[in-house]
This record gives structure tokens, sequence and C-alpha cells, in this order.
């Protein structure tokens, strides 16, 4: 093999090397930024759903204080469901 080839050659896979770093760099910053895309969109989903169970709970404690008896006959409902549910087993 002459000289030049083998230069030809080094050259070649020196620029195939630049190319693989390029693209694993790129790679890395893609990861990155869905990473935190998805960890913004994530905060967003748990601030609106503890919003909701914050209403949620606010809308049953109303209830309650509105239909003390009521709350208490479903609240008593459930627990013999419950229970039989659990003697079963």
């Amino acid at each position: 093999m002459s000289q030049s080839t083998s230069k030809d050659m080094q050259n070649s896979l020196d620029r195939a090397e630049q190319v693989v770093r390029d693209t694993a760099h790129e790679a890395g910053a893609a990861l990155r930024s869905a990473g935190g895309h998805m960890r913004d969109q994530a905060t967003d989903i748990g601030g609106k759903l503890s919003r909701q169970a914050d209403v949620a709970a606010h809308d049953m404690a109303k209830r309650v204080e509105q239909q003390p008896m009521g709350a208490m006959l479903i609240a008593g409902g459930i627990g013999l469901l419950a229970g039989a549910l659990l003697a079963r087993r």
C-alpha cells in the first residue's frame, strides 16, 4: 500500500470518527432536551392533578357538612361492603 493511500484511509477514518462524535453529541443534546420537556409536562400535570384533588376534597367536605347523616350512611355502607369482601378471603 502506498503512503498516500494510507494517509487517505487515515483521513477517511478521522472524518468518520468526527462524524460519529458529532452525531453522538447531537443525540445527547436531543435526549437532554426531550427529558427536560417531559419533566416540565409531568410537573404541569402533577400541578393540575393536585388542584383537582384539592377541589374534590373541598367539595366532599362541603357535602359532608351539608348532609352529615347521608355521609355517615354512605361511609357505613362502604365499610360493610369492604368488610364483607375481606371476610371472604
